[in-house]
């Protein structure tokens, strides 16, 4: 009876030791959750998206292994986020419904207000406004009676949202805003209060009112007031202010305070496009009749855009990557959880095998004989796994860039149709962009639609976008490449390429 007891005791003690390093590793694990998720934020408020989506994707992974709802949840928000801004609006949705599914996020009221404003800004940029305007209003019926800090800020931001949809309401939201900051403490909201106020001077700006100075420079104070190191968005926005004035040297001196700063603050560069800093700098001095300055931003602007739509199909292309590695990160995950099951089973086994021989006083030789059969059952589930490993690198590497796959992708507007389609034609993007350097990712994809033969109806359908809207946009297209009218802009592509081949 003596070594009956003994012996669950010493299960009993083994079961403790391991569920307090469970215990331990776990709260680990959640501090480094968090930290990844800041750091997603703070590369989110830098406009380095790639960046923010690399630190969430780690995140969730080691949300995924923890199997810890909320974190997963806040994990998907934040990859979900920077899809958006990657323009990656497909596979932002994917990590929207993972969110939503999540036990974590049924409760949370605020969570589901953020994936809905994420969701509203994904339909508004495939041009669905009558769902972006669902949406918004949602997210409002949400966080109408809640008091957390989280909540407001959103609730106020939706506020700014819904005003810039429907400027006739501009000022009535900008109230409900500014109502719902006055909730918080300042020093919590100055970078909302700073987005009010250049939001308000905008307004006016358009109004053609000098109320629009008197906000913008509310704006600024407000940062300096609180020392944020990020206000190259309140420069622009003063020098559009005296540029609209004719006041043009004032303006230049903000708008090279405004590229100055991003270039200190190390803020990836995507603005510089976006506001066109340099470009309104060139136009600036062109007023002035100072041609070689003209003509030095001119070139800036037009050196930077080259670079920036470079860089912006590499950082698509690599955003593309990152979510494709899922299954195959899936898989790691699975095959070293099965390692750790099989590794915790063994040394079970040989636990209780060696305290039943003690027990039982089993001779040698069977104890030897049980181990070998687990060694034996270890050795099949590894070469199982292993077979699975082998197998899932032969399917890798029948994947080739064969005609009929580029096609599918085309069809399911995979995000690697894009890139897969570069590997089969690799001439096609740098033969078209010498003859139009601006052209954006999206008319190229659009391209590559066309020259494999699909139909406006077709990409329309692929894409989740109007017909009317790839009509337009192929004809934007046909006015940047000159075909003529009668030609087809199929044709056009196909001859053109092969004349690049022939050569």
């Amino acid at each position: 009876m003596g070594k009956i007891i003994s012996f669950l005791r010493n299960i009993i003690l083994l079961s403790f030791i391991l569920f307090s390093n469970i215990v331990i590793c776990q709260n680990s694990s959640f501090k480094e959750i968090d930290n990844l998720l800041q750091k997603a934020e703070d590369s989110r408020r830098k406009f380095k998206n790639l960046d923010q989506l690399e630190y969430a994707k780690k995140a969730s992974l080691l949300a995924e292994k923890s199997e810890n709802s909320q974190k997963m949840a806040e994990s998907y928000y934040r990859i979900a986020e920077a899809l958006f801004f990657l323009e990656l609006q497909k596979e932002s949705f994917k990590y929207i419904n993972k969110a939503s599914q999540q036990p974590y996020t049924k409760k949370s009221k605020l969570l589901q207000a953020e994936l809905k404003e994420i969701k509203a800004f994904n339909y508004y940029s495939l041009g669905l406004n009558s769902q972006f305007n669902k949406e918004l209003p949602a997210v409002i019926n949400l966080l109408k009676d809640q008091k957390d800090v989280g909540s407001l800020k959103l609730l106020q931001r939706t506020y700014l949202n819904l005003g810039s949809s429907k400027p006739d309401s501009a000022l009535f939201y900008s109230q409900l805003c500014s109502e719902t900051l006055k909730k918080i403490p300042e020093k919590d909201v100055h970078l909302e209060l700073s987005d009010l106020y250049k939001y308000l001077g905008t307004h006016f700006l358009e109004k053609k009112s000098d109320s629009a100075l008197f906000y913008f420079k509310k704006s600024l104070l407000i940062n300096q007031k609180y020392r944020d190191p990020i206000v190259f968005q309140d420069f622009t926005k003063l020098g559009d202010y005296y540029s609209a004035k004719n006041q043009y040297p004032q303006a230049i001196d903000y708008y090279q305070k405004a590229i100055q700063n991003i270039k200190d603050q190390s803020i990836a560069p995507y603005h510089f496009l976006n506001n066109e800093l340099y470009q309104k700098i060139s136009d600036l001095y062109g007023k002035l009749g100072d041609k070689e300055k003209q003509t030095e931003y001119k070139n800036k602007f037009s050196e930077l855009q080259k670079k920036l739509i470079a860089q912006q199909s590499q950082n698509i292309d690599h955003a593309v990557n990152v979510i494709l590695k899922d299954k195959n990160e899936e898989f790691i995950s699975s095959q070293n959880k099965n390692y750790l099951f099989i590794l915790t089973g063994v040394l079970f086994l040989l636990l209780i095998l060696f305290l039943i021989y003690k027990l039982l006083h089993k001779n040698l030789h069977h104890k030897e004989h049980l181990l070998s059969e687990a060694n034996t059952e270890l050795q099949q589930k590894e070469e199982i796994i292993s077979k699975k490993s082998l197998e899932t690198v032969e399917l890798k590497q029948k994947v080739n860039n064969a005609y009929e796959e580029v096609m599918q992708l085309a069809k399911n507007n995979d995000p690697s149709f894009y890139f897969r389609f570069q590997e089969m034609y690799p001439e096609f993007q740098k033969k078209l962009l010498e003859i139009s350097p601006g052209l954006r990712t999206s008319e190229l994809i659009l391209c590559a639609y066309t020259f494999l033969g699909f139909t406006i109806k077709d990409v329309a359908d692929y894409t989740y976008k109007s017909v009317n809207t790839i009509r337009n946009r192929k004809q934007s297209l046909r006015k940047k490449f000159n075909i003529p009218t009668e030609q087809d802009m199929g044709i056009w592509l196909k001859n053109l390429i092969e004349k690049t081949r022939d050569k």
